[in-house]
């Protein structure tokens, strides 16, 4: 429903009446400063939207971009009957938008709209298949997993959504995933008909009513079809889409273009089939004597098959692993000893469909089938580099998932260059994509990601910032501290503890220490944490040991602290006010030149007369770069100082690219402690 004010104005005006001193959101929140880079981002997203083109919009922190983009492509959405789809690459951005952002809107919005978030079809639960569940308990679950699925199905009778995020007690994975919707077992037949009580069905037609849709990236492109380059559309006919945190958008979409497969994996779904140990599997409830031994069998060779690729890839040095990826090269470079079990187990699974004792019990039965034969064509390409049909077109590698002798092992690929794809099939015309960031430029240019992208036409926009940095941030270099180095490892890590704690006291406490490397983290940790606990200060760390949102919880809440985090604190945290006063970056964010990943790029940029360290290595760190010193300044009122413990931001002639990508401030180059 459109309301009467809107019809008497049109998108400009109204925007021009939302953002305005004294418009509607300055009547509606309180403390409500006008800002001219919010109302300048979105008339750029409604210009983008009725030429229907696509732009890079980057919106430094503070712009206020979420309602930026937001108001106007609501309007835009209701007035021509689209959808907006807003993706974005953290939990905390969803939240932010699905839970604070758009309810807000809704009160003041002068248009009604309908927003929702869309979950993985996996997070739902499956009436029907938790009924099977429990009718096959004693073919499927071992008791203690017996006394999960009662719980489950006790939940079910009270939750209102369905979705795993309700509940709250811990879950079995094994058991979820026998109950939760699951590709071609939860069909539209089966499940979608008119009134089913089937929780991801009902989702999805409430879905189809939103004018809203918030995903994140790996859905997206877990859900978007490659389609004709003048098709329009992505999730819908009808939709454009605002990709936010658009920095990241490059690497989710290159892992769902070329999937992983590991030992594990193969193992778990096998499991699923039959479990000798146990007795256990879907298999149970079908005449399947003559296959068990076969699916024990090949649970056996999967095993030795990735026992092989790690004897024969990986070199101990010491008694160590020398580095947990081993490229591969050679098209054919080891035998496909699984294939003929893999096609073997398929033919024997597709001749139980007569058995079937109804359409569900099928549908489970199709889905192993299409499963093992996308692992079947997985390994297969992995060992013949299939998609190699140009050179080098793309990387293969095998990696471990730790340096323990029993972990994992996972074949992987990757496409060197997205570039070709996004052109033909996200910078179509007469589609729109908005992709915003704080941080999408290096340099204060465009031109790398635009090329990544191969958005080479596409329109940007840069805003300014609304903070001043030279009043709200001061940043601290020592010329004169250690370099790592293999020679000198210990004396590095001394050296860098003491300049850690040089800071930390600084503003006692209030820290975010940011790592690129975990064996350092936890050198400087233990031979700082005690001097700290004497100061009253509590170290908090990122080791596994507790999750990111929790970590991020308690250091908010205790000012007295300090957070050493690794790469997933580099972006996407906000934590205003007095607990983070401090910033301390390590080491100037490169990449590690020898992941085969980082490996093929630099030498496709190289093959194609490119500077690889220029053209991929240095905009990459900067990128990092910027997103890490953005954790600290998160609104007008913080005030804060920067230390920079890596002399070659001052020493190097790429330095001056890392200080020209980030907002002018006072620097102060200090000798010694």
């Amino acid at each position: 429903m459109v309301s009467k004010e809107m019809k008497q104005m049109d998108i400009e005006d109204n925007i021009d009446n939302f953002f305005a001193e004294g418009g509607i959101l300055s009547r509606s929140y309180d403390n409500f400063e006008y800002r001219h880079p919010q109302e300048e981002m979105s008339k750029a997203v409604l210009r983008t939207l009725k030429e229907r083109s696509h732009i890079f919009i980057e919106a430094p922190t503070g712009v206020g971009k979420s309602f930026a983009y937001l108001v106007p492509a609501i309007f835009y959405a209701k007035q021509n009957k689209k959808k907006v789809i807003v993706s974005t690459h953290t939990i905390n951005l969803q939240e932010q938008l699905i839970n604070k952002d758009i309810p807000f809107l809704k009160k003041i919005f002068p248009v009604e709209f309908k927003a929702m978030l869309l979950k993985g079809r996996k997070n739902y639960l499956c009436p029907r298949r938790l009924a099977r569940a429990l009718d096959s308990m004693n073919n499927l679950f071992e008791s203690d997993e017996q006394l999960e699925l009662e719980k489950i199905h006790e939940w079910a009778k009270r939750t209102k959504d369905g979705t795993r995020s309700d509940i709250n007690f811990k879950i079995n994975e094994n058991v979820w995933n026998l109950v939760c919707s699951e590709r071609g077992i939860c069909t539209q037949k089966t499940c979608g008909y008119e009134g089913t009580n089937c929780f991801y069905y009902k989702a999805r037609k409430e879905i189809n009513d939103a004018d809203v849709i918030i995903v994140n990236h790996h859905l997206f492109f877990t859900l978007f079809d490659r389609i004709s380059e003048d098709a329009e559309g992505y999730l819908y006919k009808n939709d454009f889409v605002i990709f936010d945190e658009a920095q990241t958008v490059e690497a989710v979409a290159t892992e769902h273009i070329a999937p992983t497969l590991s030992r594990e994996m193969i193992k778990y779904h096998l499991l699923r089939l039959y479990n000798q140990r146990t007795k256990k599997g879907f298999l149970l409830d079908l005449p399947s004597l003559h296959i068990q031994p076969g699916i024990t069998n090949l649970i056996e060779m999967n095993h030795y098959f990735f026992f092989d690729l790690r004897k024969n890839l990986f070199t101990m040095n010491g008694g160590r692993l020398e580095k947990l990826t081993s490229r591969i090269y050679e098209k054919g470079f080891t035998e496909n000893t699984l294939k003929p079990e893999f096609e073997k187990l398929l033919d024997q699974l597709r001749s139980l469909r007569l058995a079937c004792k109804n359409e569900y019990q099928e549908n489970e039965l199709n889905e192993y089938v299409t499963r093992f034969t996308e692992f079947n064509y997985i390994l297969d390409e992995f060992i013949t580099q299939k998609n190699n049909t140009k050179d080098d077109e793309y990387v293969y590698w095998v990696e471990l998932s730790s340096r323990r002798p029993e972990s994992n092992v996972s074949i992987c690929s990757s496409p060197v260059d997205v570039s070709e794809y996004f052109k033909k099939n996200i910078f179509r015309p007469n589609n729109t994509t908005i992709f915003t960031s704080a941080t999408l430029t290096v340099n204060n240019s465009f031109d790398y990601i635009k090329t990544r992208l191969g958005a080479d036409n596409v329109a940007h926009v840069k805003l300014e910032s609304p903070f001043d940095f030279n009043s709200q941030v001061k940043i601290f270099i020592p010329s004169n501290i250690l370099a790592p180095s293999k020679e000198h490892n210990e004396l590095y890590i001394e050296n860098l503890k003491d300049w850690i704690y040089h800071f930390i006291k600084i503003t006692n406490g209030k820290a975010l220490v940011l790592f690129t490397n975990s064996f350092i983290l936890n050198n400087v940790a233990e031979n700082i944490r005690e001097v700290l606990m004497e100061n009253e200060i509590e170290l908090l760390k990122q080791d596994g040991t507790a999750s990111r949102s929790a970590l991020l919880k308690y250091f908010k809440h205790n000012v007295n602290s300090v957070l050493f985090g690794l790469d997933s604190f580099w972006m996407g945290i906000d934590v205003p006010g007095d607990s983070l006063s401090n910033l301390i970056i390590t080491r100037l964010p490169f990449q590690v030149p020898d992941h085969p990943v980082v490996q093929a790029k630099m030498e496709f940029i190289e093959r194609n007369g490119g500077n690889s360290f220029l053209d991929y290595s240095l905009p990459e760190a900067i990128l990092k770069f910027r997103q890490g010193i953005g954790r600290l300044i998160r609104s007008k009122s913080d005030k804060g100082i920067i230390a920079i413990l890596d002399n070659r931001i001052i020493k190097k002639f790429y330095g001056k690219y890392f200080f020209n990508s980030i907002e002018e401030c006072e620097i102060e180059i200090i000798d010694d402690i």
